[in-house]
Order: C-alpha cells, then structure tokens, then sequence
C-alpha cells in the first residue's frame, strides 16, 4: 500500500521492549512460516527458553491454514520472553524477546510483529492506530506536547505490505445513515473533522463532554443528508463549535431511549461491554465505590489531563472500525463517547491502588486498561452492534 496513515503522537512508535504483550498470558499464534527456522535456533541453543527446554511450540490441529499454534508459556508468559542475562546481553533484571533480539524482526509470528498496531485498510491506504495496552504507546499519548494531527509515516509492519486488520478494500462505503452511504473523501473529512475537534491545532475550547456532544450533535446532523444542495465533504468542512445555547439544547432534549447525545453511565458500558467481550476473558467490575473515588481523586485532576484524554479520543476516532462496522457518524459519536466512560472509570480504579490522586503514572495504567477492554478484550463486531439503540 502507498499511503500510510498515522496520528502525529504516534508515528515515531518503535518497539522498546517492554514486554507487556509477551506478559499479557494470550495465546500467541504462531505462522507456519518462521516454525522452521526457530526450532533451529532453539535446538542449537541460539535462541534460549525461559525455563531451558527446547519444547517452546503448542501445536493445535484446529489452527487455520498457516497457523502452527501458538507460543508455549511459562508462568504466564511467552517462553522466549527471557531475562537479558540468559541471551548473553548482561542486566538481568531486563528482559526482552530472545527471538527477536536474535534473529531479528522478520523472524517473529506476524502477531508480534503487528502488536500494538491496529490497522484498517481501505482503497485510501493503511490507517494504523496503536492500542495503548503497549506501555510505549500509552506514554507517547501522555507525553506528547503538539497538537494531533493526521500524517503520512512509514508502511505498517516493516516488510509487510498490506497490513493484517480490518480489510475494507472489497466492501460498500460506509454507511451515512440506514439509508445512504458515505463516499471516501467525505469520511476522510470527518474524520480529520473530529481529530481536529479533539486535539488538532484548531481544538474546540470547552470541556472534552462538551466537545462530544458537539461532534454527537453534527454526527446526527450529518446522518440527515440527501443529495441536491451541498456535498457531504462541504457540509463537513462548514461544520464548527457550536454555540453553547445550541449546545444545552441539544443536550437538554428528552429522549427515553439512549442516543450519542446522552453520555454512556459505567453501567450501560459494562453491560455493552461484558456482552461484547471474548472468551475466556471478563470485564472486570467498576468500583464499587466508584462515585466517591471519582469525585475525591479524578474530578479535581480532569481538567489538567484534558489534553491527554482528548489524544485518547482522537485515537479512537482515527481509522476507527467502527466507522464501516456500524456507521460513520452516530455510532462513531457513540463509540467516542463509551470510550471516554471507560477510561474515566479506569483512571478511578487506578486512583483506588494506593489510593492517590489521578497523575501521569495512574492515568497512564488506566489508558492501558481501557484499550486492554475496548481493544483486545472486546469484540470490535459485537461492540459496534450495541453502540445505537435498537
């Protein structure tokens, strides 16, 4: 693919070995392709296991074509997942992937080389969003400085051409409304809209739940578009913050059914959240205490992590799946608006271990929460499923 898309705080992202993906206990697949030449290196003790043994390999017949299995584990951990002394790198207490610190990148499951990049290919090139599960990338959204913006970067995956994700280059457009679909230069505009919105150079003044329901309210504008006047593109480009009396109008209306105007309670997200999720993994339960640990240490900190909360949000905008999973407007507004529930409800129980006000290393651990739920746990289909009323 020729165009690579990436969001500025995020196209320097390298590898630094954190090791949190080899930690995470899944169930690592392992492509047919590199089996031969890591048995090799094993069995020549080139490459060591964590515990020795040169079985390193879970075979599943089940697998699909091209699979072999996936990554042995020790003690919750991928087996190649090795202290540096043991590769013969000193510092022991580091450690770090004995396959690719020897036989480099080309030699990893296209798993790990992928992890934490979350593609989607379309005929406009590759979008690569990053979970920030990945402590790497948890802490390039923390501790970026400049404002968001959208940027052509480097391919994917080194030496993979078309990324594994979701592939919409053989699929209708996405869809404007149950009626009308949207055409590719009208999304790239929506969604460079919103990024802007939310953290670009231009970023709306107000409260992040202000700025949402904005975007909300222009999403369900946008859904009511028919041909004969203005493009969708123009009426995107002429799109901008809306005045506050506008706004308490808007949120004001009385609905009884559960729209992207009305923010996602924790509860309506977990419930979303525990249906959408894969086994054998579970969403584990807010706080009890939620209310009163928001209000002591999230509250008086949300206004000063703003910034970051609105990068988090642009990130979940851009090459967002839910766009042609659902639609690109109001269930786009209505992901945004989950996503930020969730991540308020992890920066509570970050701020519970301890307890201690919300800083950088708690809103960093609950950045990593909340893209382990809303990336990895749940279902990207299912969720898209339940983000409208039915």
């Amino acid at each position: 693919m020729s165009d690579t898309f990436w969001l500025s705080c995020h196209v320097d992202y390298a590898c630094r070995h954190s090791g949190a993906c080899c930690r995470a206990g899944w169930p690592l697949p392992v492509d047919t392709r590199v089996v031969e030449a890591i048995d090799a290196a094993v069995t020549s003790r080139r490459v060591p296991t964590v515990d020795g043994s040169v079985v390193w390999l879970r075979e599943t017949p089940e697998a699909p074509e091209g699979m072999a299995g996936t990554f042995r584990l020790a003690d919750g951990a991928c087996v190649f997942h090795v202290a540096r002394e043991a590769a013969g790198h000193g510092a022991a207490a580091a450690r770090h992937c004995a396959v690719h610190a020897t036989l480099g990148h080309e030699a990893l499951p296209s798993s790990c080389q992928h992890f934490p990049r979350v593609c989607l290919v379309d005929t406009r090139g590759v979008r690569v969003a990053l979970s920030h599960f990945c402590p790497t990338a948890a802490a390039m959204l923390v501790d970026a400085t400049r404002p968001v913006t959208i940027v052509r970067g480097p391919e994917a995956v080194p030496g993979v051409g078309v990324p594994e994700g979701l592939d919409a280059r053989d699929v209708l457009p996405p869809s404007l409304s149950d009626r009308v679909l949207m055409d590719l230069d009208a999304l790239t505009a929506w969604e460079a809209h919103i990024v802007q919105a939310l953290a670009g150079p231009l970023a709306w003044p107000g409260a992040v739940e202000d700025v949402l329901a904005q975007v909300a309210a222009q999403a369900a504008d946008l859904a009511r578009w028919t041909p004969g006047g203005a493009s969708l593109t123009e009426t995107i480009r002429g799109f901008a913050p809306a005045p506050d009396d506008a706004l308490d109008g808007a949120l004001s209306r009385d609905t009884s059914a559960r729209d992207p105007f009305e923010p996602w309670t924790p509860e309506a997200a977990w419930a979303l959240g525990r249906e959408a999720c894969r086994a054998p993994w579970t969403w584990p339960d807010p706080p009890a205490n939620l209310a009163a640990l928001d209000a002591r240490w999230v509250a008086p900190a949300w206004p000063y992590v703003a910034p970051v909360v609105r990068r988090y949000l642009a990130g979940k905008a851009f090459g967002a799946w839910v766009t042609w999973q659902a639609d690109a407007t109001q269930a786009l507004a209505a992901w945004l608006s989950l996503a930020l529930t969730v991540l308020r409800v992890e920066c509570a129980r970050a701020c519970a271990e301890g307890p201690r006000p919300l800083d950088r290393e708690r809103l960093v651990t609950a950045v990593r929460q909340a893209d382990l739920l809303l990336v990895h746990y749940a279902d990207s289909a299912a969720m898209a499923a339940g983000l409208l009323p039915r």
